[in-house]
């Protein structure tokens, strides 16, 4: 699944597992000899407030980063071999047809509230998932050829699909999460109270949500996890700290009152290459599988004709953005399918910037400035548009200050609009938007579905209302198809589809860089995962 994200590179998302690069301090002296301990706050920064904390609604990275610590699946995915693990179900088998999917529960686990999980929570929470009056189209494009739900006792549920998908078992095992029936049956399930107090079977409870401020997460005393052999919750509590502003971030680290972020390149580079912070500090750097875009509402005269996109994609100088505000720390990228994997068609290169040949594009498309007032024109519809950024956000701010002005000299005026993060998914959802800057972060099994399959345009993560019936194919075929060589070449056709339609501009894949405080021990990040729990993270007791 996809999970949207600021444009901003202060949230560790999908990581490697992997020891530190070289730029990354030895861990404090002694290691061996310091054993895990319960007890401690882990304090963790989160760049942005999600609108609420319901798993079956929500899209956004934030949101599932706090929900994946209050609430549970049937299964756990091991993010080494990414083999599936037991979680709520001790068990589960799968039909040789790959049609059928049951489950075996494990008797005895509660919800934080006390109140026992069995499989008629598991059954309401699918129900609730599929019913079209839920908000929840991004998550349900998943799982939209399963056809029954059957409770076959308390903790034995079957689901059965009419058609095969090579996600089913992910999808089932890892991306329902489980609410408890007996809070969320009555009211408004989109805008039903619990959505801000989620009751859950995870490691956590929350504790408390300061809007603008911060949340905080509580064991959970209830867990089930550690008596059937998980990782042990080490932490008493997680402090999200809620920081819009990216400079006001590395300040807040710098002095200690966090212990986990991430760094922007412009602080990683200077900011951050000091004594002192080295002293506190272990700093990490990886590849994630995430990327940052321009997306454009397709709904709309501008943004209609794929040759304007190419044109608005050759306008951008990602190469200088790169150096200038990445430092580097980053690749410019051609589409959704991440550098290095098998879906990625290496041979495409990423469009140019060439501003002349951009002209020469909207030229031919009928954009001419036919009033001499400095700003393209066609069919009486001015080349003007509202960009959505958030508020505070560096890397948006100078990616559409720099694409502004490159704009304006092509004859196309830009206005840069601020919204805190929640409103601009609110906008983007209802399609009340001209263009948006944004970021998706990912999952290791791609399915270009929820982004770019005509089905979601309306509602769903297919925001710019892309319609291609080619591509619509071929991403229908990769779903039903257990060959990877099969699907890797379907997907390498829809690369190049998506290539010539720029539904978005794609602008970077940016390299993760990370601040963790030494006093944290076994830290371990997983690319696969990226809103997965820390779990093997602690502090030794002596620290």
């Amino acid at each position: 699944m996809f999970h949207l994200l600021r444009t901003s590179a202060v949230i560790l998302l999908a990581t490697l597992l992997t020891a530190p690069t070289p730029d990354a301090a030895a861990e404090t002296g002694a290691e061996a000899d310091l054993s895990p301990a319960k007890g401690d706050w882990l304090l963790y920064h989160l760049p942005a407030e999600m609108p609420h904390l319901n798993p079956i609604t929500s899209s956004d990275a934030y949101g599932s980063l706090v929900m994946n610590h209050i609430y549970d699946t049937l299964l756990e995915r091991n993010p080494e071999t990414l083999e599936q693990e037991p979680g709520l179900a001790e068990s589960w088998e799968v039909s040789e047809d790959h049609l059928v999917y049951s489950f075996k529960l494990r008797e005895g686990v509660t919800f934080s509230d006390g109140h026992p999980l069995t499989a008629h929570d598991v059954k309401f929470t699918f129900e609730k998932l599929m019913d079209p009056a839920t908000d929840a189209a991004a998550l349900r494009n998943y799982f939209s050829d399963i056809v029954e739900c059957e409770v076959l006792d308390d903790y034995n549920i079957r689901f059965t699909a009419d058609r095969v998908y090579y996600l089913h078992l992910v999808q089932l095992g890892n991306y329902l999460h489980v609410m408890p029936k007996h809070i969320f049956e009555e009211g408004n399930f989109n805008d039903h109270p619990n959505n801000l107090k989620p009751v859950g079977s995870g490691r956590f409870v929350l504790e408390s949500w300061n809007t603008g401020l911060d949340l905080t997460l509580a064991r959970n005393a209830q867990y089930w996890g550690e008596a059937a052999g998980k990782t042990p919750v080490y932490f008493d509590k997680i402090i999200f700290k809620i920081i819009t502003d990216d400079s006001a971030q590395f300040q807040v680290l710098s002095r200690g009152d966090l212990d986990v972020a991430g760094l922007r390149a412009e602080d990683w580079e200077q900011r951050a290459n000091t004594d002192k912070f080295n002293a506190a500090f272990n700093k990490y750097t990886y590849y994630r599988g995430a990327y940052w875009y321009i997306g454009w509402n397709l709904r709309k005269p501008q943004f209609a004709d794929k040759e304007v996109r190419q044109a608005l994609a050759m306008l951008m100088d990602r190469e200088l953005l790169l150096e200038t505000m990445l430092y580097g720390h980053g690749r410019v990228i051609h589409g959704t399918f991440m550098p290095g994997t098998p879906e990625n068609d290496e041979s495409i290169e990423p469009w140019p910037f060439d501003p002349e040949a951009a002209i020469a594009k909207l030229e031919a498309a009928g954009w001419t400035d036919t009033n001499s007032n400095g700003t393209r024109d066609k069919d009486g519809v001015e080349f003007v548009f509202d960009i959505l950024i958030t508020p505070n956000n560096t890397n948006a701010e100078t990616i559409t200050t720099i694409y502004q002005e490159e704009l304006a000299r092509a004859g196309i005026t830009m206005n840069i609009r601020r919204e805190e993060w929640a409103t601009m998914i609110e906008r983007v959802d209802k399609r009340e938007f001209d263009a948006m800057t944004a970021g998706w972060s990912m999952d290791a099994d791609p399915d270009p579905y929820q982004l770019f399959h005509s089905s979601q345009a309306d509602k769903g993560s297919n925001y710019p209302g892309f319609v291609n019936a080619e591509a619509d194919a071929i991403i229908e075929a990769a779903r039903q198809s257990f060959d990877l060589d099969e699907r890797t070449q379907l997907y390498l056709q829809f690369d190049r589809i998506l290539h010539e339609e720029q539904p978005y501009v794609f602008l970077f894949q940016p390299r993760s860089l990370a601040a963790v405080a030494k006093r944290v021990h076994g830290v371990v990040f997983h690319e696969s995962f990226p809103v997965r729990p820390r779990v093997e993270w602690y502090v030794p007791r002596g620290l």
